[in-house]
Protein backbone atom coordinates (compact mmCIF):
# COMPACT_ATOMS: atom_id res chain seq x y z
CA UNK A 1 0.00 0.00 0.00
CA UNK A 2 2.84 2.94 1.11
CA UNK A 3 4.51 1.61 -2.55
CA UNK A 4 1.58 2.37 -4.50
CA UNK A 5 0.39 5.83 -2.51
CA UNK A 6 4.46 6.72 -3.12
CA UNK A 7 4.08 6.31 -7.14
CA UNK A 8 0.56 8.21 -7.09
CA UNK A 9 2.56 11.07 -5.29
CA UNK A 10 5.00 11.22 -7.84
CA UNK A 11 2.66 10.92 -10.50
CA UNK A 12 1.08 13.98 -8.64
CA UNK A 13 4.23 15.79 -8.36
CA UNK A 14 5.44 15.16 -12.01
CA UNK A 15 1.65 16.21 -13.16
CA UNK A 16 2.11 19.49 -11.26
CA UNK A 17 5.95 20.33 -12.72
CA UNK A 18 4.52 19.49 -16.03
CA UNK A 19 1.61 21.87 -15.30
CA UNK A 20 3.97 24.90 -14.15
CA UNK A 21 6.10 24.37 -16.84
CA UNK A 22 3.15 24.50 -19.92
CA UNK A 23 1.92 27.46 -17.46
CA UNK A 24 5.10 29.06 -17.92
CA UNK A 25 6.06 28.49 -21.61
CA UNK A 26 2.51 27.77 -23.68
CA UNK A 27 1.67 31.60 -24.12
CA UNK A 28 4.95 32.44 -25.29
CA UNK A 29 4.95 29.92 -28.01
CA UNK A 30 1.74 31.20 -28.64
CA UNK A 31 2.86 34.52 -28.79
CA UNK A 32 5.76 33.87 -31.20
CA UNK A 33 3.85 30.76 -33.59
CA UNK A 34 1.10 33.84 -34.14
CA UNK A 35 3.79 36.31 -35.05
CA UNK A 36 5.82 33.76 -37.47
CA UNK A 37 2.55 32.85 -39.11
CA UNK A 38 0.65 36.31 -39.59
CA UNK A 39 4.07 37.45 -41.14
CA UNK A 40 3.02 34.81 -43.59
CA UNK A 41 -0.21 35.14 -43.89
CA UNK A 42 0.02 38.67 -44.53
CA UNK A 43 0.74 39.19 -48.28
CA UNK A 44 -1.39 36.26 -48.91
CA UNK A 45 -4.40 38.01 -47.73
CA UNK A 46 -3.79 41.15 -49.04
CA UNK A 47 -3.48 39.28 -52.55
CA UNK A 48 -6.80 37.48 -52.04
CA UNK A 49 -8.68 40.22 -50.26
CA UNK A 50 -9.56 37.80 -47.32
CA UNK A 51 -8.28 38.17 -44.10
CA UNK A 52 -10.59 35.02 -42.02
CA UNK A 53 -6.82 33.04 -41.65
CA UNK A 54 -5.74 36.61 -39.88
CA UNK A 55 -8.65 36.04 -37.85
CA UNK A 56 -8.42 32.08 -37.40
CA UNK A 57 -4.92 32.38 -36.47
CA UNK A 58 -5.37 35.58 -34.17
CA UNK A 59 -8.57 33.70 -32.19
CA UNK A 60 -6.38 30.17 -32.06
CA UNK A 61 -3.65 32.18 -30.42
CA UNK A 62 -5.51 34.22 -27.78
CA UNK A 63 -7.56 31.07 -26.84
CA UNK A 64 -4.01 29.36 -26.34
CA UNK A 65 -2.37 31.66 -24.32
CA UNK A 66 -5.92 31.46 -22.37
CA UNK A 67 -5.28 27.94 -22.07
CA UNK A 68 -1.35 28.99 -20.15
CA UNK A 69 -2.78 31.58 -18.14
CA UNK A 70 -5.66 29.30 -16.95
CA UNK A 71 -3.07 26.11 -16.14
CA UNK A 72 -0.16 28.59 -14.65
CA UNK A 73 -3.13 29.61 -12.41
CA UNK A 74 -4.29 26.79 -11.51
CA UNK A 75 -0.64 25.46 -10.54
CA UNK A 76 -0.03 28.58 -8.61
CA UNK A 77 -3.28 27.86 -6.92
CA UNK A 78 -2.62 23.87 -5.85
CA UNK A 79 0.66 25.27 -4.63
CA UNK A 80 -0.89 27.58 -2.02
CA UNK A 81 -1.21 30.68 -3.31
CA UNK A 82 0.85 33.79 -2.04
CA UNK A 83 4.38 34.62 -2.59
CA UNK A 84 6.87 31.98 -3.46
CA UNK A 85 8.68 32.85 -0.47
CA UNK A 86 12.80 32.38 0.26
CA UNK A 87 12.83 29.06 1.24
CA UNK A 88 13.72 26.31 -1.66
CA UNK A 89 12.05 22.90 -2.27
CA UNK A 90 9.47 21.79 -4.10
CA UNK A 91 6.18 24.05 -2.98
CA UNK A 92 8.25 27.73 -3.61
CA UNK A 93 9.59 26.50 -7.02
CA UNK A 94 6.19 25.69 -7.74
CA UNK A 95 4.89 28.89 -6.46
CA UNK A 96 7.27 30.71 -8.37
CA UNK A 97 6.63 28.74 -12.18
CA UNK A 98 2.83 29.63 -11.62
CA UNK A 99 2.93 33.04 -10.21
CA UNK A 100 5.68 33.77 -12.97
CA UNK A 101 3.93 31.91 -15.63
CA UNK A 102 0.36 33.49 -14.58
CA UNK A 103 2.11 37.19 -14.89
CA UNK A 104 3.78 36.50 -18.52
CA UNK A 105 1.08 34.35 -19.82
CA UNK A 106 -1.59 37.25 -19.30
CA UNK A 107 0.19 39.78 -20.11
CA UNK A 108 1.18 37.67 -23.37
CA UNK A 109 -2.93 37.04 -23.94
CA UNK A 110 -3.52 40.79 -23.55
CA UNK A 111 -1.20 41.31 -26.13
CA UNK A 112 -2.71 38.83 -28.44
CA UNK A 113 -5.76 39.92 -28.13
CA UNK A 114 -4.92 43.41 -28.99
CA UNK A 115 -3.33 42.21 -31.89
CA UNK A 116 -6.30 40.55 -33.28
CA UNK A 117 -8.69 43.34 -32.24
CA UNK A 118 -5.93 45.51 -34.57
CA UNK A 119 -6.72 42.76 -37.43
CA UNK A 120 -10.36 44.17 -37.64
CA UNK A 121 -9.52 47.72 -37.84
CA UNK A 122 -6.08 47.30 -40.40
CA UNK A 123 -6.35 45.94 -43.79
CA UNK A 124 -4.08 43.70 -44.84
CA UNK A 125 -2.88 45.52 -47.43
CA UNK A 126 -1.20 48.85 -44.98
Amino acid sequence: MDERTANDRDLGEERGLAAQWVGLLLAPAAFFAHLQLAYAIVPLACRDDNDLWIHVSGIASVVLAAIGTFVAWRAWHRAGGGPPGDGGGVEPRARFLGVTGLGVSAILTLILAAQWVAAFVISPCE
